[in-house]
């Protein structure tokens, strides 16, 4: 992937969320914030800024983006799947992404994506479980103690750097 820095833009997560349900397919809510985790994660290691403004809490879960947590907590529990249906009035969110995110951008959260989309959510909260940001920001709390506690960006920035380049 050739590394664009310039013109990086910010997205709505609402946005990105119904992107990544189109492409990735139905997941539950546990996963979906957990890839949505990574994209950022990854986002900001390539790019040294966020795509999306949300912060992350570490939660007993692993990380999640409180916005998003309220706009699904509705509709989902932990583990029901999600799916994305394209209202007649709404604009794709393959068109939205495309129309907001660099080529660059775009390349980073499909490569994101695809490869996560095969792991389970359980699979992906036992991985954040396993990695620095999370493990962190949930210092002094026991493992089933809620905890809204937010991961920094440049803790998350570093250490994803550091996954990337060494």
């Amino acid at each position: 992937m050739s590394i664009q820095k310039k013109n990086i833009s910010l997205i709505d997560s609402n946005h990105l969320v119904n992107y990544i349900l189109m492409v990735g397919g139905a997941m539950s809510h546990l996963k979906i914030q957990k890839v949505l985790f990574y994209i950022q994660a990854y986002h900001l290691a390539y790019f040294d800024k966020p795509i999306i403004e949300d912060e992350f809490q570490a939660w007993v879960h692993g990380p999640v983006s409180r916005k998003i947590y309220d706009s699904a907590k509705d509709i989902s529990i932990l583990h029901t799947e999600l799916q994305f249906t394209l209202e007649d009035d709404e604009q794709s969110p393959i068109d939205i992404i495309n129309n907001s995110l660099t080529v660059s951008q775009v390349e980073l959260v499909n490569d994101v994506i695809d490869e996560l989309k095969g792991l389970s959510g359980l699979q992906l909260e036992n991985m954040t479980h396993s990695e620095e940001p999370w493990l962190h920001a949930r210092r002094g709390y026991e493992s089933g103690e809620r905890c809204a506690v937010v991961i920094p960006n440049e803790l998350i920035t570093d250490y994803y750097k550091k996954q990337i380049y060494g």
